[in-house]
């Protein structure tokens, strides 16, 4: 088993905000994540940031909130709440990356926010696929995205990552101690996104504010094999179904892996 025998070099690690997808993929290769500058448009993102505002205000008011480790909130079956999220889920920058990452029809499997209320703890340190067994393959299973909806910083929660753990294939030893590895908060202006890799080691940040609400929406890939965190077809509003597009549709797991999802033979 290997285990990390030096400390993490933040200067050698960074990745810098950007826009070109040849540039994220490098990024999202050498280091598990990359850093990805605003891809909607100023009044998108507005209308998603006030939608999500809206339902968590509306969950915590009428007492279905899901609120732990004090005033952290999450937001869970976001295609559900608002056409907003929808919108996000098949962004053709995002899933352009995705793509690099998990292979031919990838889909998704589950979006919700992560909201780092004041005074929140950080989370354990972990991996995005510890559902499968080791040894995992030399590749990841699934890989995530958080729309940043507020500034990421040190002081609000912002992720924290072990840059380069997607390497070590594998999830932390926690009886050796590795839950105590050292990390690095990944910051980024509001619209920011950063896409990583599903076996990079990563947590929520500690929120040392008073007041600050931190938010984010993970939408949550996974290889076309893969079997999905949420249940779409049991739970899907039939609405989101009837608008979805071919892509949408796809990614819900609506079309064959190969040979993967038959009703009856092969099409």
């Amino acid at each position: 088993m290997v285990f990390i025998t030096r400390p993490v070099t933040v200067e050698a690690m960074v990745v810098k905000l950007t826009d070109d997808i040849t540039r994220a993929v490098s990024d999202l290769t050498r280091h598990g994540y990359c850093l990805l500058t605003c891809p909607i448009s100023d009044d998108e993102f507005r209308k998603l940031r006030n939608r999500l505002s809206t339902v968590m205000s509306s969950e915590r008011e009428n007492g279905t909130a899901f609120i732990y480790d004090g005033d952290n909130q999450r937001v869970f079956s976001l295609l559900n709440k608002g056409i907003e999220f929808e919108r996000i889920v098949a962004n053709e920058t995002v899933c352009g990356v995705m793509e690099h990452v998990l292979g031919y029809n990838f889909m998704l499997s589950s979006t919700h926010a992560n909201v780092a209320g004041p005074s929140g703890p950080s989370m354990n340190l972990h991996a995005d696929q510890t559902f499968a067994r080791p040894p995992w393959p030399p590749y990841a299973l699934v890989a995530n995205s958080m729309w940043m909806l507020d500034d990421f910083t040190p002081d609000n929660g912002a992720t924290r990552i072990v840059p380069g753990s997607h390497l070590f294939n594998r999830q932390p030893d926690y009886a050796a101690g590795e839950g105590d590895t050292e990390t690095i908060p990944v910051c980024g202006p509001a619209g920011s996104v950063m896409v990583f890799d599903g076996r990079l080691w990563h947590q929520t940040g500690h929120n040392t504010t008073r007041s600050e609400y931190r938010r984010g929406i993970l939408n949550y890939y996974c290889r076309g094999y893969v079997r999905q965190q949420q249940n779409f077809f049991a739970g899907l509003e039939p609405e989101v179904l009837d608008r979805a597009t071919p892509t949408m549709r796809r990614l819900l797991g609506w079309e064959n892996y190969l040979s993967l999802g038959m009703l009856d033979g092969l099409p």
